[in-house]
């Protein structure tokens, strides 16, 4: 697969997902968060009930028009990270970007796991690797899941913040302005700019990563 076409993927993905303010009361998925962290069971209900469709947007958004052989949809998608919630219920919950950057690297996660499996299932024949297509009608723009998270592992080890910025943005569809309050959260001085600018790095070196495969 060539470079630019995935460059035009990310750009594609997130250009098209922005999250209004307007569309949830500042403060409600912290609360909720923070409640079912303190033990309220029904808490996780009215978080699922806040957050069930952004994030089956934003599923839907990273896995826009999967070839018709695909093993999971965007809602399965999103109904196995439930599955997996009681696994981060003890984290202390900062802010709701917070969240869908966690929600971020379990969707990459549970996306490599199907990938994998379906990987296992039919070596040695020819079934098409499960990918992710872009709006654009073009074949060439077909980007494997697991080539992704290979050359992201490999970007992790030498630049671990900037393979933070690419994950929120391209596995949780996260803006810079999010980017940025999640790393900030995390301790890790980030500015907008530098998450700009970390971005813009991160597209070079995923370009001389992706040509050399």
């Amino acid at each position: 697969m060539g470079a630019a076409p995935f460059l035009l993927q990310l750009s594609g993905f997130i250009a098209g997902d922005r999250v209004s303010d307007t569309e949830e009361t500042p403060g409600v998925i912290t609360r909720y968060l923070r409640e079912w962290r303190g033990g309220d069971g029904q808490a996780l209900e009215r978080l699922t009930t806040e957050v069930y469709s952004e994030l089956r947007r934003r599923a839907a958004f990273v896995m826009n028009k999967l070839p018709g052989n695909r093993t999971i949809q965007p809602t399965a998608l999103v109904h196995e990270l439930y599955f997996q919630l009681p696994g981060i219920q003890h984290i202390d919950w900062q802010c709701r970007a917070q969240f869908l950057s966690v929600a971020a690297k379990m969707m990459r996660n549970i996306l490599v796991d199907h990938a994998r499996k379906r990987h296992a299932k039919k070596r040695g024949g020819t079934a098409s690797l499960l990918v992710v297509e872009p709006p654009v009608k073009d074949p060439a723009l077909h980007v494997d899941v697991l080539l992704i998270h290979q050359v992201l592992e490999r970007f992790t080890v030498q630049y671990p913040r900037q393979s933070d910025v690419v994950e929120l943005r391209f596995f949780g569809g996260l803006t810079a302005e999010e980017t940025s309050a999640v790393l900030t959260a995390r301790g890790i001085d980030s500015s907008l700019r530098t998450v700009e600018r970390d971005w813009k790095f991160a597209q070079a070196w995923l370009h001389n990563a992706i040509q050399s495969q």
